[in-house]
């Protein structure tokens, strides 16, 4: 039977272990700028290029600022299956909701994707024993450590764009290593409102 977690919710705390949570709610570095018209939040997530610091084996990378427009991914009764996680080893990676497709006056604090992440095993794969979902809302956005294993992007029921930003060498698995991992059941109710199952 395949394991089955639950979604928990996505705070600046609980996801410390895997990177940052990029929001101003909630965050104690906020100042006042603009004249006084707006609130900035200095340093809200560490940026990583470790290809600087890992010897002249590895080519160098530049940051790839990007839109990453992500369609929702099949549900079935309230859950979705995760059989693949993937590491950026030398690269931290962001991802900043910027535009949800068909959505008009929603909640901006309802979930609209998924964060699943997994701590790295003794055998350097993911370590199936740690691995947790976060749901994530529109005004979320999140920061994955450098090394750190995650799932591809997961939007739930429609499709969101977000702005992304890593650094890439268009070496293969320097940039992206993938891991194949036995099938993980994770259950989106209650934290999705309005399930109903989808297709690609």
């Amino acid at each position: 039977m395949a394991r089955q977690i639950a979604v928990e919710p996505l705070t600046i705390d609980s996801f410390k272990p895997y990177g940052d949570v990029v929001q101003l709610e909630g965050n104690k570095n906020v100042v006042i700028a603009n004249q006084g018209t707006a609130k900035r939040v200095n340093y809200v997530a560490k940026l990583e290029n470790l290809r600087e610091c890992s010897g002249p084996a590895l080519q160098s990378a530049r940051p790839n600022m990007c839109i990453f427009s992500s369609a929702p991914r099949p549900t079935v009764s309230g859950r979705f299956q995760v059989k693949l996680l993937e590491r950026h080893p030398y690269s931290s990676q962001v991802f900043m909701p910027i535009y949800q497709h068909g959505v008009q006056n929603t909640d901006p604090n309802a979930p609209c994707y998924l964060v699943i992440v997994a701590e790295n095993g003794a055998d350097d794969k993911p370590n199936l024993s740690t691995i947790r979902a976060f749901a994530a809302n529109s005004t979320q956005g999140i920061n994955y450590k450098a090394n750190s294993w995650h799932s591809p992007m997961v939007t739930i029921g429609q499709r969101v764009n977000f702005l992304v930003l890593v650094w890439e060498n268009r070496v293969a698995l320097q940039d992206c290593e993938e891991a194949p991992i036995d099938p993980v059941v994770v259950d989106l109710t209650p934290s999705f409102k309005n399930l109903a199952d989808s297709k690609l």
